[in-house]
């Protein structure tokens, strides 16, 4: 037994080796039926997804609505191929509007063989250290070391979750998007110099709570467009973000498909059986 370092994350292998995941293939996956759940920490996500479907030429993605606030029958009646959803207490269960992870997956997996659900593992409220956050300028004073290591407790929390409700269901059908990891990193970038047009971290959001600002809200979509569709957005034309020049999407694109397809949880990495 051993510990694989995956794009930052360790995980526990018996035997085998990691299997170095591939960009897309060139014919586009076909479109899913996603309904997209969440507040103001996540929606953003959906039409940064339906941009890039575009781009990517998949024909058949649909956007499913609620009917009405928390009325999940699209989902029991079999209408949904994909439940995404987000929230900046992510780390909580049930998942929202006191209906537990585990009766939607099994109401999906019911109507629909083939459902997945996937959960935004965002950044942490004041990184972390919220009694010290006053100001959108005190994230400049964040320790990167502590913000990853006050995420990965928070994460590594959240999947033993995932693996309740997968072992539940007998297969991998709840997975995570790790956004939170993917703005650590790119905050790195930010402190390296490696950026363009960026120099703090305080850049980055919107508030001191932190709600994202453009940058994180264009990487955000890039991450769950790449886990949704097991696909690169590398070389993607978006005509959301106008603020945004060409290198900085260039860099985000490349930085959500690093960090989601070698993540274990995101369901593309995959490693070998003995």
């Amino acid at each position: 037994m051993w510990l694989l370092s995956v794009g930052g994350f360790l995980t526990m292998v018996t035997q085998g080796t990691a299997q170095e995941p591939k960009p897309s293939a060139k014919s586009p996956p076909k479109g899913l039926r996603v309904l997209f759940n969440g507040n103001s920490w996540f929606n953003f996500v959906p039409g940064g997804v339906a941009d890039q479907v575009k781009a990517a030429g998949i024909e058949g993605h649909k956007e499913v609505r609620f009917p009405k606030p928390n009325d999940f029958s699209p989902i029991e009646a079999g209408e949904v191929d994909v439940y995404a959803h987000g929230v900046h207490w992510w780390m909580e269960v049930p998942w929202v509007g006191g209906t537990a992870a585990e009766k939607i997956t099994g109401m999906g997996l019911k109507a629909n063989p083939n459902f997945r659900a996937y959960y935004h593992a965002a950044w942490l409220v004041g990184d972390g250290r919220a009694k010290d956050i006053k100001t959108k300028a005190d994230y400049d004073d964040s320790k990167l070391a502590d913000v990853q290591a006050a995420l990965d407790k928070t994460r590594m929390g959240v999947e033993a979750i995932v693996d309740k409700l997968n072992g539940k269901f007998g297969k991998k059908v709840v997975f995570l998007v790790p956004v939170g990891d993917a703005t650590v990193k790119l905050r790195e970038m930010v402190l390296d110099g490696k950026y363009p047009g960026v120099k703090k971290q305080s850049e980055l959001w919107s508030d001191a709570m932190p709600h994202a600002g453009v940058h994180v809200m264009a990487l955000s979509g890039y991450c769950h467009f790449a886990a949704i569709y097991r696909t690169s957005p590398i070389g993607l034309k978006l005509s959301r973000f106008k603020e945004l020049t060409d290198a900085q999407h260039a860099i985000l694109q490349k930085l959500a498909w690093e960090t989601v397809s070698k993540y274990p949880y995101a369901g593309i990495a995959k490693i070998n059986a003995p």
